[in-house]
């Protein structure tokens, strides 16, 4: 198995489908939120998330497990292809 793509420096950076999958968790999160508020509460710039939403770069794995842990789903969750909503419950996917 090849090493995983990475950045400049060092992040390792997701594979096309991961990166759609964050994609579509990022953009349903900015409904509610803009994208400065959404890398705030992440602790990351606002140009990280804003380009990873939009898919102007692939988005590190760090971010993407941010964003797991601000929509309240799992890692593995986050990176599969799928409807994802952050109101979800994580274990059960029930929302409401």
């Amino acid at each position: 198995m090849a090493d995983p793509p990475r950045g400049r420096h060092g992040s390792v950076y997701l594979t096309r489908e991961e990166s759609a999958a964050l994609r579509a968790v990022l953009q349903n999160l900015n409904r509610t939120r803009t994208w400065a508020e959404i890398a705030r509460e992440i602790g990351v710039c606002t140009n990280t998330v804003r380009h990873a939403g939009t898919g102007r770069t692939p988005g590190p794995a760090g971010l993407a497990l941010r964003v797991a842990r601000l929509a309240g789903l799992g890692f593995d969750r986050i990176l599969s292809p799928g409807p994802v909503s952050s109101t979800a419950c994580a274990p059960c996917e029930r929302t409401g």
